[in-house]
């Protein structure tokens, strides 16, 4: 059986309208640190350069590091 195993690193916003928004960014670094992240999270909202809907981001509020192992199961 072949096994198959993603990252992906989804980052958690608030936006000015009071709706919260989702970033995803696949296959991250392994040995990212919590650091770094939280440097991304607060610079993506200081650079003000994503505005969902019309609406920017107002604050950072987290992140969660997803890591998904698939096994293909075979029909015969």
């Amino acid at each position: 059986m072949a096994e198959k195993t993603s990252r992906d690193l989804v980052m958690s916003f608030d936006r000015a309208d009071g709706k919260n928004h989702n970033i995803t960014i696949p296959d991250y670094r392994e040995d990212i640190t919590d650091a770094e992240v939280k440097t991304g999270g607060q610079t993506i909202v200081a650079d003000g350069i994503f505005e969902p809907d019309g609406a920017p981001l107002t604050a950072w509020t987290g992140a969660v590091k997803v890591v998904t192992t698939k096994t293909d199961v075979p029909a015969e």
